[in-house]
């Protein structure tokens, strides 16, 4: 095998088709397995990068991440495979349940899709929009502060003033001097003042050493529609090897040999497991048991037996029931 053919069957291997039958097929459909072999490679790059992205500014493990993002992607990408292989494109008339499953796909591939896109979209793009992410950290750093700021010194001002009551009843002896109150009040007082140092101190730390990984690609996404022009283009590469699958001609050599050699794997499956059922049946049971046929085109099962007994009229089994003779 020449270094053509090894590339031709490396990157159909890579789009899910059979290599065995592509080779015998016309250049034009070896051609459009193998343009969406060499997507499906770029779109798992790409979805390595991405999810190593992701990772790294969620959980802060910089080669962790690689192996993590490489894993992940080995699953999404042969989920993604398998959506596209199990499309069949040999359905002449559109039926409910075929419309229904391709729209169901196409979901499936645009959900994922988004998932590697967006990541992506803010290394492209960081450099455009990383003072507009930080400008809205600091105001909602900002914001927080202030926030908590406010809750403290509300409560602290209403220490004081239960402080200064009570020492002001103390002092035109209204009430008893009561120390242990005093102490109480004073205790909490200091409590507050420590505890704001504090609550500042941590929002401060955890906010600046925040990635606004998400909050960022909101923010992105709400204030510049015209990214989503970049998700289209995006989403088109990941829905292209679909669409070469999809628009493969259903009459041509590649789907109806698939199919024949498809359907010839289960004929012959469903053939051996007839002949090794009863005999299992017998050494685990010490009878013979046979597999009983309810359609007339097993093992597909589309098209059911019909009945062909003969059945009576309800009176009839009524007049056998009480003995009745037919008048």
């Amino acid at each position: 095998m020449n270094l053509k053919d090894k590339i031709y069957y490396f990157f159909w291997k890579v789009s899910g088709e059979d290599p065995q039958i592509l080779k015998e097929t016309k250049k034009q459909i070896k051609n459009r397995f193998l343009i969406s072999g060499v997507f499906v490679l770029i779109l798992f790059l790409l979805s390595v990068f991405s999810y190593h992205h992701s990772f790294n500014k969620l959980f802060h493990l910089p080669y962790v991440s690689w192996v993590i993002s490489f894993v992940f992607t080995m699953m999404i990408i042969n989920i993604y495979r398998l959506n596209i292989i199990t499309l069949a494109p040999n359905e002449f008339k559109y039926s409910f349940g075929y419309i229904v499953s391709l729209i169901v796909r196409i979901l499936f591939i645009l959900l994922i899709s988004l998932t590697v896109i967006k990541p992506l979209e803010t290394i492209f793009l960081n450099r455009f929009f990383e003072n507009e992410v930080n400008d809205n950290k600091e105001r909602e750093i900002n914001d927080i502060l202030t926030k908590t700021n406010l809750y403290y010194d509300r409560e602290i001002n209403n220490v004081e003033k239960e402080l200064l009551i009570l020492k002001n009843e103390i002092k035109d002896n209204r009430i008893i001097d009561d120390p242990s109150k005093i102490l109480y009040l004073n205790n909490k007082l200091q409590f507050l003042k420590n505890d704001k140092k504090n609550q500042i101190g941590e929002i401060k730390r955890l906010l600046n050493e925040s990635t606004y990984f998400i909050k960022g690609l909101i923010i992105i996404n709400k204030n510049h529609k015209i990214i989503w022009l970049l998700t289209f283009v995006l989403i088109i590469l990941f829905l292209t090897p679909f669409l070469l699958k999809f628009t493969t001609s259903p009459k041509g050599f590649y789907s109806r040999k698939k199919i024949i050699l498809q359907n010839k794997i289960i004929e012959d499956e469903y053939k051996f497991f007839k002949s090794i059922y009863p005999k299992l049946f017998k050494k685990s049971f010490g009878k013979l048991l046979y597999v009983e046929e309810r359609y007339d085109d097993p093992p597909f099962n589309t098209i059911r037996k019909k009945d062909k007994r003969k059945i009576g009229r309800e009176s009839d089994f009524i007049n056998h029931l009480y003995g009745y003779k037919e008048d």
